[in-house]
């Protein structure tokens, strides 16, 4: 009764998170301002760099366009270039070619639709019933984005301005696309590999501080309050941790029009495991909180707070579980020239992991003296959910080893 009491909660908070987009607008931005608070002007114009250097290559790729259509070219309506550039221009310079030949290929299927349509049926409701329908239904055909309507607007801008209008648009949408190409090509093109190292070396680090609190509050009195709140959070990381694994692949899709790709794939393939070992330890830590959530509400037959007692080896388990984050979120960052930190974070990594197998031993030991058998299966589960994370986080068996750097086999 109290898990399934308890997941429900959590379904019915995920869907709030999700069905609360206002509320996720301003929380961001809370958070945003947050963050510049904590980290000091300096600090956060030096981590929001790479942001800034996008924003003013961009705008400078809409400002040539619009000087190419206006001065150069004598285009009619030459701000319908700089659109193109901000219709085309992507997170990746790959995504960026991709969104260009759509943008451009839909403006053609919509000035032709148009043009045909007009000349077939005239100027009407009935016409632009036609170009709206088929106009939608040829996006889907042409396996475009859901937000990509360019066939029907172009097809009713053409509608209400002539088909003169069309060309003029399928100009500046061609220089824009090729401006905004050309920008995201050659011109510091956008790269995300070490953006989501950082991203996971954070999420690493405050796994490893839910698991130090949640060794703290064992060590100590802790109710049902604070083990909800550790699964709350473990729940909060685990959706996080979702994002990073779509950031790690924004990051392999990011280099695949470099130059030299090949060098970057052993980092790519490094942040991509990392990513997913982090995924499994946080479901893992997750399964804690939650069984710790049942001990103390007494669900499916436990003994509630008269169980909350738990042995000291426990909370010494997740003290070693916590220092195996940081060490490993560390490790996604320190390359090249921290070739001497990476090899101490290794050292500290090894030594969490020897540390946390015999607090294991330990632990099992006081466990064999329970005679409660839910107790006892439950406690099973939260010995099984820590060599499960040691395992996950081992450099020498586990089944992450490329989610370690080379330093940590020399």
């Amino acid at each position: 009764m109290g898990r399934a009491w308890y997941m429900e909660t959590e379904s019915g908070r995920r869907h709030e998170r999700y069905g609360a987009p206002l509320q996720r607008i301003v929380s961001g931005g809370k958070a945003a301002l947050g963050r510049a608070r904590g980290l000091g002007l300096g600090r956060w114009l030096r981590m929001e760099r790479e942001a800034f250097v996008q924003t003013i290559k961009v705008t400078g790729a809409c400002v040539l366009a619009w000087w190419l259509a206006a001065h150069v070219l004598k285009v009619g309506l030459p701000v319908l270039a700089p659109i193109g550039v901000l219709l085309t221009v992507s997170a990746t310079a790959y995504s960026t070619v991709v969104r260009g030949l759509q943008q451009v290929g839909a403006v053609i299927v919509g000035v032709a639709a148009a043009t045909g349509a007009i000349w077939l049926l005239g100027v009407d409701e009935v016409t632009l019933a036609v170009l709206i329908s088929s106009g939608l239904v040829l996006a889907r055909l042409l396996n475009l984005p859901a937000q990509n309507v360019q066939i029907p607007i172009t097809a009713l801008l053409v509608f209400a301005l002539g088909s003169t209008y069309g060309f003029a648009r399928l100009a500046d949408v061609l220089i824009g696309a090729c401006v905004g190409v050309a920008a995201n090509l050659l011109i510091l093109p956008p790269r995300y590999v070490e953006r989501a190292a950082k991203e996971l070396c954070g999420l690493s680090g405050e796994l490893a501080d839910l698991a130090a609190d949640m060794s703290r509050g064992l060590g100590g009195a802790w109710d049902r309050d604070m083990a909800g709140e550790w699964l709350d959070r473990a729940r909060t990381l685990s959706q996080r941790l979702e994002e990073a694994k779509e950031a790690a692949d924004q990051a392999a899709e990011s280099v695949r029009l470099t130059w030299r790709r090949s060098r970057y794939d052993t980092r790519l393939r490094q942040v991509a495991e990392a990513a997913t070992c982090l995924d499994h330890a946080c479901s893992q830590l997750r399964g804690i909180a939650r069984g710790l959530v049942d001990l103390i509400a007494g669900a499916r037959g436990l003994p509630g707070e008269r169980g909350a007692d738990l042995p000291d080896p426990l909370a010494q388990e997740l003290e070693s579980l916590s220092r195996v984050f940081g060490a490993f979120g560390m490790l996604q960052i320190h390359r090249g020239s921290g070739k001497g930190s990476s090899r101490k974070e290794v050292k500290e990594l090894r030594a969490a992991l020897g540390e946390g197998r015999r607090r294991q031993k330990v632990l099992a030991e006081e466990f064999e003296r329970t005679r409660h058998r839910e107790l006892k299966t439950l406690q099973g589960a939260l010995l099984d959910d820590c060599a499960r994370i040691r395992y996950e986080f081992d450099p020498d068996n586990g089944p992450h080893k490329e989610a370690f750097p080379p330093v940590a086999y020399t």
